[in-house]
This record gives C-alpha cells, sequence and structure tokens, in this order.
C-alpha cells in the first residue's frame, strides 16, 4: 500500500479542488430521452426563453440568485451563469459583465439586479443609476357593470390599497358614470445610455414602463463603436478620410461597398447591413451619434436558434468632448 504524506495546507488545497469541481447532481443531469411539451414555454415578462444545455428543449431561463443545471441554464442575456455557491448551483453575475454597481439606503447591487424598495416600489440597478416603478396604483378605475361603483380601501396587512365594489351611500341617480374604457399607461422612459464598449458590439440600455404590464424594466439595444477587427478599423478610418466635415459638425461618410451580416456571438443576422461611420472633428473632439433609432434586427444561429435584438442606428453625429469612441457606426439595412 502507497502512503502519500501531506502536511496542512496541501490538504486544504486538495479539498478546495475536489468542491470546486464537484460534477453535476443526479437531478441536475442531462436526460437519455429527450422530452419536450408540444408548446414552447410561456415565461414571465423579463424572463428569457432559452434553449437548455442538453440541447432539448426551450426553457425558461433561471434569474439571479435561481438554482441552474444543464436543463435551467442561467439567462446569458442579463451576464449570469451558473456558478458553484455553498452547497448548490446558482445564477450569478459573470465577471465580464459590463455596467457599474449601485448603492441604495446602504446596500451594493449589481448592474441589472432588481430590487424591492419597501413594499410599493420595483427598482432596477442600470450602469450606476437605480430606477423605480409602482408597484401600487392608486387610481380609481372608471365604474363599470361589474363594479358600478368602485372605491379605493385599505385593508390591515396589505400594502396597496384595493378597489371595493360594494355599493356606496349614494344614489345611482347622483352617481358620475364612466364608461367602460381601458385604464391607460402613463408611458415613462429614460434616455439610452451610452455604448458599454469602446471597441466590438457593446449594450446600451435604458428603463421603460412601455409594455402591457405598464411596469418599470430595463430594455437593452445592441451598439457599436467602432470595428471589433484590425481590417474593419482600418477601412473605417480610410472612409472616415473620405467624409465630408464642415466647421464643428460631422457627416456620416460613404456606405461599405459591400452589404455584410451583422454578428452576434456565434449568431448571425438574417437580413444584410452596411455599416456608416460618422467622421472625425477638426478641432480634436470625438465625432459621436446626435441622432439614434432602435430598430429590431433577427439573428439566426448555428443550432437552429432565432432571435431578436433591439440594434442602434445612426441618424446624425456631433462633435463631443466625451470620448465614447473615435468612430461610431450605424447600421443601415441593406
Amino acid at each position: 500500500m502507497l502512503h502519500i504524506w501531506m502536511n496542512d495546507q496541501q490538504k486544504k488545497i486538495i479539498i478546495i479542488m475536489m468542491i470546486c469541481h464537484k460534477p453535476w447532481g443526479v437531478t441536475a443531469r442531462c436526460p437519455a430521452v429527450c422530452e419536450c411539451p408540444a408548446e414552447p414555454p410561456v415565461c414571465p415578462p423579463g424572463v428569457s426563453s432559452v434553449s437548455d444545455r442538453c440541447g432539448c428543449c426551450k426553457v425558461c431561463a433561471a434569474q439571479l440568485n435561481q438554482d441552474c443545471s444543464p436543463a435551467r441554464p442561467c439567462d446569458h442575456h442579463k451576464g449570469l451563469e451558473c456558478n458553484y455557491g455553498n452547497d448548490r448551483l446558482i445564477c450569478v453575475f459573470s465577471a465580464k459583465s459590463e455596467g457599474r454597481t449601485c448603492e441604495y439606503n446602504g446596500r451594493i447591487y449589481q448592474n441589472g439586479e432588481s430590487f424591492r424598495a419597501g413594499c410599493k416600489h420595483q427598482c432596477t440597478c442600470i450602469d450606476g443609476a437605480v430606477g423605480c416603478a409602482p408597484l401600487c396604483s392608486n387610481k380609481l378605475p372608471p365604474a363599470s357593470p361589474s363594479c358600478p361603483y368602485p372605491r379605493l380601501v385599505r385593508i390591515p396587512g396589505q400594502c396597496c390599497f384595493t378597489v371595493d365594489c360594494n355599493k356606496g351611500t349614494c344614489q345611482p341617480a347622483y352617481r358620475l358614470w364612466s364608461p367602460l374604457k381601458e385604464n391607460k399607461c402613463a408611458v415613462q422612459t429614460t434616455d439610452w445610455s451610452p455604448c458599454s464598449r469602446s471597441c466590438g458590439m457593446g449594450v446600451s440600455s435604458r428603463l421603460t414602463n412601455k409594455n402591457p404590464q405598464c411596469k418599470m424594466e430595463r430594455q437593452t439595444r445592441i451598439c457599436t463603436i467602432r470595428p471589433w477587427t484590425e481590417r474593419d478599423l482600418n477601412e473605417g478610418m480610410r472612409q472616415t478620410q473620405t467624409g465630408t466635415i464642415k466647421g464643428k459638425t460631422c457627416s456620416p461618410t460613404e456606405k461599405v461597398a459591400e452589404p455584410i451580416h451583422l454578428s452576434y456571438g456565434e449568431c448571425v443576422s438574417i437580413r444584410l447591413y452596411r455599416p456608416n461611420y460618422c467622421g472625425v472633428c477638426t478641432d480634436g473632439r470625438c465625432c459621436s451619434p446626435r441622432r439614434t433609432r432602435t430598430v429590431p434586427v433577427t439573428f439566426a444561429c448555428p443550432d437552429g436558434e432565432r432571435f431578436q435584438r433591439l440594434s442602434m442606428l445612426i441618424q446624425s453625429c456631433k462633435c463631443s468632448k466625451n470620448h465614447h469612441g473615435v468612430i461610431a457606426i450605424s447600421l443601415y439595412m441593406a
């Protein structure tokens, strides 16, 4: 029998290596035979539908601090990855996740993390800024046949007011009747944040409640400040020199000669696009987008998956002291 003597430090290293390389549990392994529901899953608002790591089915992605496995991967669209924490696998923000943290009431929140501020507000950390949306509605709904005399009442133990449809003391002849109509949402939207990367494709985000639930949520779009490859960068610089520069403004240059497919990881856009660049300013300042618009771009992946991402399109450029990048790229559909 072979005896190997180790000191306490070596034993600790071996134990740590065994923990870090702990295999997936029995319940987390891929099934021998794929069995998927006939209909794709209906995920809650803000939760992505992704392919599982077993190559079987579409599933609702696990969110921050939720359990994860090959059958239920983390939401990579939000920068989450499966990581071993304590005695289970949970979703955490990856080290490469972009964006600044937020401090709120003495606590630190990661970029993209959602949290409750009391019982009346749902908040989200967006690149150093905290945006909150109300969870309670204090608006009296319009009268309807099912609730002709609505009123707001507070129930002990509950945070929000509740609509009471019991008949009041006023006579119907003296009650104001409102026709049944849809309760409209007051849309609130912040400006798009600067692109997260100065080279290659990045992400820009904003907060908006323009959705069927009228709840504040994080909306993202892809953006490119300058080309990633050296060839594209040289081509962009060459074309920038031919651009028209007038005084303290800058104009878009010529489109590239050949339309290209946009890339998003291993996936490419179905349609062709022609990147167009903003020029450089004569006084040394950076030429950056002045006006942009956002359009959906459909991407196709090698495994057959298709999805849409919002993309930034530059409409005009300006000279600015904010150096978000030397060259800004705009996408025009071919």
